[in-house]
């Protein structure tokens, strides 16, 4: 599977702009991850690009969320690449992250969201103006963006191996390489 394969699959799955930006945001910050863990890049990116391809089709049944994908896809999604996107949602899915792929994507998925609401609530909306620091104040602030897990993107210091603090750097840089698309 290709990134216009993968791309095909979720805009035919995916009418919402705003969800189809948070697919790009965690595509590219999978790339980055992929490459701080010297992976394949590719790989990686459809792992961001498809993660919630059925969240629209699942939103009222979050224990459906990724396998209404894998029944639609799983015969042309590479069974390594479906699997991490069923480990973003292993609350519900139970299934268990094992690779520094699957923890990648069940860590950076909430983080992007968080990311991307500071963004809208800073005085200039721009994500090239959001540092770090900023973002981790944000994530600190119980109050916003309450619906975000939070400890689903701490879970990157104890199965990552990386600080918090660096790990929103990460992906706030990726970000930012795509803010144009992002609209931020």
């Amino acid at each position: 599977m290709n990134r216009e394969e993968a791309y095909k699959i979720l805009t035919e799955l995916v009418k919402n702009p705003g969800l189809i930006k948070h697919h790009l945001a965690c595509e590219v910050v999978m790339r980055a991850f992929a490459q701080r863990f010297n992976q394949d890049i590719e790989k990686w990116g459809l792992v961001g690009l498809l993660h919630d391809a059925d969240y629209e089709l699942s939103r009222d049944h979050p224990e459906k969320h990724s396998l209404i994908l894998e029944e639609k896809y799983g015969s042309v999604i590479p069974p390594d690449i479906m699997y991490a996107i069923k480990c973003h949602n292993f609350e519900n899915t139970k299934v268990e992250p094992k690779s520094l792929m699957d923890w990648s994507i069940y860590c950076s998925d909430e983080l992007t969201g968080i990311i991307i609401a500071g963004t809208l609530v800073s005085p200039e909306r721009k994500l090239t103006n959001i540092t770090p620091d900023f973002v981790l104040n944000r994530f600190n602030e119980k109050s916003f963006a309450r619906s975000a897990n939070r400890e689903s993107v701490k879970r990157c210091e104890d199965k990552l191996g990386i600080p918090l603090l660096e790990f929103i750097t990460i992906s706030l840089n990726a970000m930012k390489t795509i803010s144009n698309e992002l609209g931020l």
